[in-house]
């Protein structure tokens, strides 16, 4: 299968992601043993997988991801997306950036999705005491 193909039925996927899709349309996208990664989970198998999004629709308001660019070639892809979601109803709209890389099998299933997106700046700077201590890092480790 075409990796432009691929990439367009994954935009088509996460930015259309539903409860009931992570149980049906991952089925057809997703190798029974891809490898997923991100900064909070390593995990490998579908059930594993699955398991992360039904986790992120249980614990989040209105998750939404939105694809701004992707390109690839041969059995490798890449995407620039932004995450948005609410930690409860009523709050504001947070938004995540990040970039995801996916290896596909030979049958144009997804092996491996890795994420990549700063969980400093989007999670920990959040907390007040660690927002503390990775401003005197950051200051320590700073060249000017």
């Amino acid at each position: 299968m075409n990796i432009d193909v691929v990439l367009q039925t994954y935009k088509n996927l996460f930015e259309n992601l539903t409860p009931q899709s992570v149980e049906s349309d991952f089925l057809t996208v997703f190798d029974q043993q891809i490898y997923f990664k991100d900064p909070f989970n390593e995990v490998r198998g579908l059930k594993e997988v699955q398991q992360i999004f039904r986790h992120m629709f249980q614990t989040l308001h209105e998750p939404q991801f939105r694809i701004h660019h992707m390109a690839g070639a041969d059995k490798t892809g890449y995407l620039e997306w932004r995450f948005y979601f609410k930690l409860k109803p009523q709050a504001a709209t947070q938004q995540i950036n990040g970039m995801s890389k996916i290896l596909l099998n030979d049958q144009g299933k997804v092996l491996v999705h890795m994420d990549y997106w700063d969980s400093g700046e989007y999670v920990y700077r959040k907390i007040p005491v660690l927002r503390t201590l990775i401003g005197w890092i950051n200051k320590r480790l700073r060249a000017k």
